[in-house]
């Protein structure tokens, strides 16, 4: 019985270091990069996806992802947002193509080429993705399975 239960401990310790070595390695420049673009964030996690470094984090309650090249630049981020946080012309828009709707989701991505934002919408039995630019422009609306 005893070799038994010190044949799990062992097992068990052995896993866990496997699984404590498998951090995600972040430079120092990144770092730097990180704190500079959202100080005063909590920082929840860094992984990998694909060819960045991903943050997740905490910036004046809501969680937010951002997306790091490996010399440390914010190549962009997402957010979650309420409806009512939305571009006045955002939700005028949203509002004329899609009455009687009912909000979802909403997430506002922010890179290189500006701010949009994404809205999973259930309207007339049916939900649909749709993305607009700041301006209140829909760009993209993809009917998506309930």
């Amino acid at each position: 019985m005893k070799k038994i239960i010190l044949s799990l401990l062992v097992s068990l310790t052995a896993a866990a270091t496997v699984f404590a070595s498998d951090e995600t390695e972040v430079s120092k420049e990144v770092q730097a990069s990180f704190k500079k673009e959202f100080a005063g964030s909590q920082l929840l996690d860094w992984s990998q996806q694909g060819e960045y470094l991903k943050a997740t984090f905490i910036l004046a309650g809501v969680r937010t992802v951002a997306y790091f090249s490996e010399d440390g630049k914010l190549q962009g981020s997402i957010r979650g947002l309420f409806y009512d946080q939305l571009p006045l012309m955002v939700i005028t828009s949203v509002d004329k193509r899609f009455e009687s709707s009912e909000v979802i989701d909403v997430c506002e991505i922010s890179n290189a080429g500006g701010t949009s934002y994404r809205l999973t919408l259930d309207a007339n039995n049916k939900r649909y993705r749709v993305r607009t630019d700041s301006e209140g422009n829909i760009t993209e609306i993809e009917k998506v399975k309930k």
